[in-house]
């Protein structure tokens, strides 16, 4: 009788270990940590400039074409007024960017250029947007400042002929839209 009661007590001992081992293995795990996140995204326009220079490595020159007061910005939202003589006339405008956050970015899209093009006097149009530093593929790094250069011109209708229009001024307002590069 001793070898059996040894045996069911072992018995008991080990279902009571195993009871509490799967109660312990079958307890939630409750784990409190905190976590920072320190990424400030600050892109914006610092200046716009009437081109008159070679900005862009080569000179422009500006025949018949005067910029109208002084373009405006706010954010990566840019305003300009130019006035142009005759055809041909074209004006060029130099938009400085900066990223003046800490997270990369990339130029997705420029909005407003449809809109303002399709606006009296239709002779005047934005004809370029250029990016000569600033390849699609790469990223605005923190602290990196981009020029981005506008082309207005003056420009003959679709049938090719040419109309003077009584107003030869226009406002222009454009968007630069980044995103977070990844």
């Amino acid at each position: 009788m001793k070898k059996k009661n040894w045996i069911v007590v072992a018995l008991c001992i080990a279902i009571v270990g195993m009871g509490i081992g799967f109660a312990a293995l079958a307890q939630n795990l409750q784990i409190n940590a905190t976590a920072n996140i320190t990424g400030e995204w600050d892109i914006r326009i610092i200046d716009i400039a009437y081109a008159t220079g070679s900005e862009f490595g080569s000179p422009y020159s500006n025949p018949g074409a005067t910029a109208v007061g002084t373009p405006t910005f706010d954010g990566t939202s840019a305003t300009f007024e130019v006035d142009l003589a005759y055809p041909g006339a074209e004006a060029h405008f130099v938009v400085r960017v900066e990223n003046k956050g800490n997270i990369d970015a990339i130029l997705s899209s420029i909005t407003g250029i449809e809109a303002a093009n399709n606006t009296a006097p239709l002779e005047i149009q934005i004809s370029n947007v250029a990016m000569p530093i600033y390849p699609d593929s790469s990223p605005l790094k923190p602290g990196v400042i981009i020029p981005l250069g506008i082309s207005i011109r003056w420009v003959a209708n679709p049938d090719g002929e040419t109309t003077i229009p009584d107003e030869k001024s226009k406002t222009f307002t454009i968007h630069f839209n980044f995103v977070q590069y990844t």
